[in-house]
């Protein structure tokens, strides 16, 4: 679903000014775990039914796992500084940065009248384990009832070899 790749695009360009800024993890191969909720979210009939028929979770029936491999390089950190101030339509506020974390609110508005508000908390529990939360609404013009959507993010440092994945491309696992 859109929603959930562009939320979890915004926590990585989130997380990644946190860690740029101060460096506080390891680069190389990273292993993440995002598991998230949604609710609010109304499909069709039809659409759970083909969706479950095609043995695929249906959004916001239960929580989504997804599993990924992502390469972590200083080039790939300073991109990722530079990402939420090029992001247009989006305002950053609230953003405390420290060697135990760093949290920071994002609200982003749409052309056709929809917004994005969130709340993202990053823990860094060692140079080699991250844990997070992040909350975000959805609204849109034609559906203003927000769709909500919680994640909880857990990564861990594989190694400083990132066996091939790119940096520009993590590999999703699960």
């Amino acid at each position: 679903m859109k929603t959930s790749v562009y939320v979890l695009a915004t926590t990585m360009a989130f997380a990644g000014t946190a860690f740029a800024q101060s460096a506080p993890i390891k680069m190389g191969l990273w292993h993440g775990k995002a598991v998230s909720t949604m609710t609010g979210l109304e499909l069709p009939p039809n659409v759970v039914a083909r969706l479950k028929a095609m043995g695929r979770p249906v959004p916001g029936a239960e929580p989504t796992t997804t599993e990924m491999e992502s390469c972590l390089t200083p080039a790939k950190w300073k991109e990722m500084l530079a990402r939420p101030q090029e992001r247009e339509n989006c305002s950053y506020s609230n953003m405390k940065v420290d060697s135990s974390g760093m949290s920071g609110d994002i609200e982003c508005t749409t052309a056709r009248g929809g917004s994005t508000k969130g709340h993202m908390q990053m823990n860094f529990l060692s140079s080699e384990k991250v844990h997070g939360t992040v909350h975000m609404e959805v609204t849109s013009a034609q559906r203003p009832q927000p769709i909500l959507m919680d994640m909880t993010i857990d990564s861990t440092y594989e190694g400083p070899d990132c066996k091939g994945i790119s940096p520009d491309e993590p590999k999703v696992i699960h």
